[in-house]
């Protein structure tokens, strides 16, 4: 074979590696026809791969070894996670390759010294040469893969930069696999929460026990966060720093959070983590990374839930307590306010303090996008609390992302409902790109619940990219955005296609559909309230009269737009209370 005929094979064979690792979200079933497609094209005919589990250099996972003959009858593979070896049984030189991260080639290993512990094992495989190349991700040594030459091989240095291009696709997909793993963990997590939560408040309910209610959510603050003691310090009127704590049961060696916590409280941020310290406490424990979130009582600090000792706390572990965290105050709330047996005004109040923590949700979604234009909303809930939600989040210069939704139902249900939702928006639009992707993971993430709770929701995911002026939508049976051209008139060609709501099919799968707006000085979201309107003659208001409306409006200041709106609504149905909520969002010229 020439070699520009062998260049080309190898030119095809890494493209078709790279098609291998960008479409495969697992390494484990993929390493390998990588390493087959690697062997085609170069010398040596065996090769195998080991990797480094959490950053743990004492042990190293073989993997994959099936071009290998005795290697494998030696260490059999039983799992895909690799059969388990003493690193400090591998020769000098593949720790040398590991901890100086570079590629280290020995021709003969019976004539390097750093080989000589090998040298039966080489006799009984049946290779002279070994070249390793190190998987290296984000500057750190995840495992290796060890290419062996017979008498017959040789390398040149084409093939170990090709081998070397491999290595770093074979890093990609390692890395690939672990975010997905992490985001898979982050998935149970979540629904581990939103359990949890639910079943701690239906206890609070039906056996008016508050211990019982607290006691439940630090076990669970331990559990989830994967930390040795968690603890929930209630500091009101009512609890003089009354501590609800949670050990892990399967540590014995017990720490006290307790002295850390006036420290925690005297800090400004609501929540935070630390890793890598060294605090010692008065019983001889040590605290080595801590976890908390603030409890808040309307302007006021209740206490705060705070975990301790996990091998690493990430923003989702902040995340999530503070799902935790927001849920223990309400039910504190909801349990003062039962127990002085002011139930209607319990209720009444209750839901005031949830309608209030949804529009102070929903008014931090108001934003600028540029000098330009702007995103904002007008919200009249039903009853109090509804179901219908708007969330906007920057998540860099150029992006926004938010969502449009409608619950089915009003009330608490509906309140919980749109507090899953929001938790679970927020940390998937830092996980994912696109609304689609979000889209099919919020259905995945929340599909358990909503099945449980016999709930669904429809809702629009949009990003919008401020310098390209492009709108990403995905439209999970929602209705599509009204588009208000500078001329006034309505742009019927849009094709926004709809996927099912959310919690009706597990695996449901959602599209993204991309908008070009600079020629749309208003774009109007709404759910089905405001269309659902009805006159003295019941006539419902419909997307005919919505249009007109905007056609007539889109000029005026989004203040201006939401006043008009309340009028003709008004003036419309002879009343200012309606059967259904009202959302409607505008991203719209200034």
């Amino acid at each position: 074979m020439s070699n520009f005929n062998n260049d080309s094979y190898k030119m095809k064979n890494l493209v078709d590696i790279s098609a291998m690792v960008t479409e495969s979200t697992d390494f484990f079933s993929i390493k390998d026809r990588i390493i087959e497609k690697m062997l085609e094209v170069v010398h040596p005919t065996k090769a195998c791969v080991n990797l480094f589990y959490k950053n743990n250099y004492q042990h190293a996972y073989l993997v994959c070894s099936e071009t290998l003959d005795y290697i494998p009858q030696a260490f059999p593979i039983n799992s895909p996670r690799g059969v388990k070896i003493d690193f400090s049984e591998y020769p000098i030189y593949v720790h040398e390759s590991v901890k100086e991260k570079k590629i280290v080639y020995v021709k003969n290993v019976f004539e390097d010294e750093r080989a000589a512990a090998e040298r039966e094992l080489a006799k009984a495989e049946g290779y002279v040469g070994r070249i390793v190349f190190p998987f290296i991700i984000n500057n750190a040594v995840v495992g290796f893969m060890t290419c062996f030459l017979t008498k017959e091989d040789s390398l040149t240095n084409q093939d170990i930069d090709f081998i070397s291009s491999v290595a770093y696709l074979i890093s990609l997909s390692i890395e690939i696999t672990t975010k997905n793993n992490s985001t898979q963990l982050l998935v149970h997590k979540l629904r581990g929460a939103i359990v949890s939560i639910n079943e701690a408040t239906k206890k609070l309910y039906l056996n008016k026990n508050i211990n019982g209610f607290l006691e439940h959510l630090s076990k669970h603050a331990c559990n989830i966060t994967h930390s040795k003691e968690a603890i929930i310090i209630i500091d009101s009127k009512n609890y003089r720093k009354k501590v609800f704590n949670c050990y892990n049961s399967e540590d014995k060696n017990k720490i006290n959070v307790y002295p850390i916590v006036e420290s925690i409280l005297s800090q400004e941020a609501m929540g935070a983590y630390a890793n890598n310290i060294d605090i010692d406490c008065k019983d001889g424990s040590k605290i080595e990374s801590y976890l908390y979130y603030k409890l808040k009582d309307k302007n006021e600090i209740i206490g705060c839930i705070v975990c301790a000792n996990s091998q690493n706390y990430t923003n989702d572990d902040l995340n999530i307590l503070s799902i935790l965290a927001k849920q223990v105050s309400v039910g504190m709330k909801l349990y003062e306010y039962n127990e002085e047996e002011v139930k209607h005004k319990v209720l009444a109040n209750e839901l005031n303090l949830l309608n209030q923590q949804q529009k102070l949700i929903m008014d931090k979604s108001k934003m600028e996008w540029n000098d330009e234009k702007e995103l904002s909303y007008y919200h009249k809930p039903a009853r109090v609390v509804g179901g219908d939600f708007y969330y906007a989040m920057r998540v860099d210069d150029d992006n926004i992302f938010y969502i449009v939704a409608d619950v089915m139902g009003h009330g608490m249900v509906s309140n919980y409902v749109v507090a899953m939702i929001k938790g679970a928006f927020k940390v998937l639009c830092n996980e994912y790109q696109t609304p689609g992707e979000i889209m099919t993971n919020l259905n995945s993430m929340l599909y358990d619940e909503f099945d449980k709770m016999g709930v669904f929701t429809t809702c629009l995911i949009s990003k919008v990219n401020i310098k390209e002026n492009t709108m990403i939508v995905s439209n999970a049976g929602h209705y599509s955005p009204i588009m208000i051209k500078k001329d006034g008139s309505v742009d019927r060609n849009l094709n926004c296609k709809k996927g099912l709501p959310i919690g009706i099919m597990e695996d449901a799968e959602y599209v993204n559909n991309t908008i070009k707006i600079i020629e749309y000085p208003m774009i109007c979201m709404y759910t089905d309230g405001v269309l659902e309107i009805k006159n003295a003659e019941k006539e419902e208001y419909g997307t005919v009269r919505l249009e007109k409306f905007l056609q007539n409006n889109f000029k005026f200041k989004p203040s201006y737009v939401v006043e008009n709106l309340k009028v003709e609504l008004k003036g419309f149905a002879g009343k200012e209370n309606y059967e259904d909520d009202i959302l409607v969002v505008m991203l719209k010229d200034k």
